[in-house]
């Protein structure tokens, strides 16, 4: 039997994002199905109960709130390290990357991408610093590390000099809510969103990152081309006036699981074109709900896609990613030869897959 302690911050009720969904997904199916051992699930705050995964899985509370960059170092440093100590645990998972650097416990960090070493720009001032500084460290003191994409393992090991035995792949993937639709149940997903009309859609946080202007520009250009969709934007509410008095744009903001899986699969294709991603969820969401994908064809984006997508265009090039709108518009053959081969590679992703290797990356560590 193995001790095996979780770092649980990042588990927040109704406020899961990215890196929340895949700690809940992984932990959950990974603690299921192995009750031969015992799991300390680590919050920085009261724990849900929907995050007690079973008998042999505690949750504790350990202060304080790291919600801070100083108190970042605080909780792993000196909380976590208390914790470990006491409960005797053989292992420390992070899924959100971040360790101790006091213990001699062995550490499983998950690093999902490294944006923060290219565009410490895209970052608050202080938490970029925290990122830059800390992860370095991170990356020489964990006894393994796990990432979610082959383009982020081999930009670990070249921003911090690994060698990539050390590295294991553990995939994002869609929720069992994206589903295909049928015609009935688009239509009225398009009288939810859209006010009937056909549209476009894009999911993800309102942050530079995600260049939402260049997907504004890419909607503009496919208009003047005569496209008649409009463009669904889900994601939190960053964006100014200007951008909410586009013609045929709407703005639903946060939406929970449900509606986004319902919006995904009403939507005749996915535009995505950020400028930096280590994996990029929306891509497989909607591949599993049969809707073709225009993406960026930078970082980890053509990977995800494998050949699935409808286009690859590069995030700037807001002409090609119009044109390609376009065509799937316009084009009945393209765009279901487009829904196949994303239907075919939803197939190569789930989160049991991903438990399974979140879990041989652990037995790996205990081994090390």
């Amino acid at each position: 039997m193995a001790r095996i302690a979780l770092n649980a911050r990042l588990l927040i009720a109704d406020k899961l994002e990215g890196i929340g969904w895949f700690t809940h997904e992984c932990y959950s199916r990974m603690i299921a199905a192995h009750p031969e051992h015992e799991f300390l699930l680590l919050f920085d705050r009261e724990p849900a109960r929907m995050f007690e995964y079973g008998e042999h899985a505690a949750c504790v509370r350990v202060w304080p709130p790291a919600r801070r960059p100083w108190l970042y170092d605080w909780w792993f440093d000196w909380s976590v390290t208390r914790s470990l100590r006491t409960w005797k645990a053989d292992v420390f998972v992070s899924t959100d990357g971040m360790l101790s650097r006091r213990t001699s416990v062995k550490q499983l960090a998950v690093m999902h991408d490294l944006n923060f070493m290219h565009h410490p720009e895209w970052m608050p001032t202080a938490e970029g610093n925290h990122y830059r500084t800390r992860f370095p460290v991170f990356a020489q003191i964990a006894a393994r590390i796990a990432t979610v994409s082959e383009y982020s393992k081999d930009d670990i090991m070249k921003q911090f000099g690994l060698n990539g035995d050390t590295i294991d792949l553990v995939y994002n993937a869609p929720s069992p809510l994206y589903v295909p639709l049928t015609e009935d149940q688009k239509e009225g997903q398009r009288r939810q969103w859209s006010e009937g009309n056909p549209y476009f859609i894009f999911v993800g946080s309102l942050h530079p990152r995600k260049n939402i202007g260049g997907l504004l520009e890419a909607f503009k250009m496919y208009r003047l081309g005569g496209g008649q969709a409009d463009l669904l934007v889900v994601g939190s509410s960053m964006w100014t006036e200007e951008m909410k008095s586009l013609e045929g744009v709407h703005w639903a903001g946060r939406l929970d699981r449900q509606s986004l899986a319902g919006a995904m699969g009403g939507a005749m294709g996915l535009v995505y074109l950020p400028l930096f991603e280590g994996f990029g969820v929306p891509l497989v969401e909607a591949f599993a709900c049969h809707v073709p994908v225009i993406a960026s064809n930078v970082t980890a984006l053509p990977e995800v896609c494998g050949g699935a997508a409808a286009a690859l265009v590069a995030p700037a090039d807001a002409d090609a990613a119009a044109t390609a709108m376009l065509r799937l518009e316009r084009d009945s053959g393209f765009l279901k030869g487009a829904s196949e081969r994303g239907a075919q590679r939803a197939k190569d992703f789930s989160w049991d897959h991903s438990a399974e290797a979140l879990w041989q990356s652990i037995e790996k560590t205990l081994a090390s």
